[in-house]
């Protein structure tokens, strides 16, 4: 009786993972809006979590950038109220953008990445609208949506959450380690890595 016998493969006859190596998170970009609420009072407080996070991401060594469209003064008096000082490596403002830019979202991302040096497939953007999940989108950056009220569909992103300690979505608070794997999560599902 002859029995066949299943063919032997060998490495280079196995097909491929779509994205075998990742390149690692060096930068998350917020966008302004992402960072916090007007109380009240009008006073700005940052959206719970939020300060986990930032201290989270320091101490893996990621950097942290701002973006606006606003002024760099009250961005910067913002960004300390909200955040502290010392943890933001770079902030870019609508100031820093030349006269008639007509994409002034995307171009201050594209203008954090560049100044800190990080291409856009080793990066996240953390925004906080629709308008500036597509700037994101269009700078190549891969990005969380912040929507505290109901959640739109957001089909571009790479999550969408309600805040980032989590316990209004039951997701859990957003770390360092969560960011990577969104990241990579989204480079992967998309077919890109370090050797695209």
């Amino acid at each position: 009786m002859r029995t066949s016998r299943e063919t032997r493969t060998f490495w280079w006859d196995r097909e491929r993972p779509i994205a075998p190596e990742v390149p690692p998170l060096r930068a998350v970009v917020f966008d302004i809006d992402a960072l916090g609420e007007i109380d009240a009072d009008g006073d700005p407080t940052p959206r719970a979590g939020l300060i986990d996070l930032v201290m989270s991401l320091f101490v893996a060594g990621i950097w942290v950038a701002v973006v606006s469209t606003g002024r760099r003064r009250r961005t910067q008096v913002m960004v300390r109220e909200l955040i502290g000082d010392g943890l933001v490596e770079t902030i870019v403002t609508g100031e820093d953008l030349p006269d008639g830019c007509p994409r002034r979202r995307t171009e201050a991302h594209r203008l954090a990445l560049w100044e800190l040096g990080v291409p856009p497939e080793q990066a996240l953007a953390v925004v906080g609208t629709d308008r500036a999940l597509r700037s994101a989108a269009e700078a190549g950056l891969p990005a969380v949506v912040i929507a505290p009220g109901r959640t739109p569909a957001f089909p571009d992103a790479a999550a969408v959450r309600r805040g980032y300690d989590g316990y209004t979505d039951g997701s859990g608070p957003l770390l360092a380690a969560g960011c990577q794997q969104l990241r990579r999560r989204w480079l992967t599902d998309r077919g890109l890595s370090a050797a695209s």
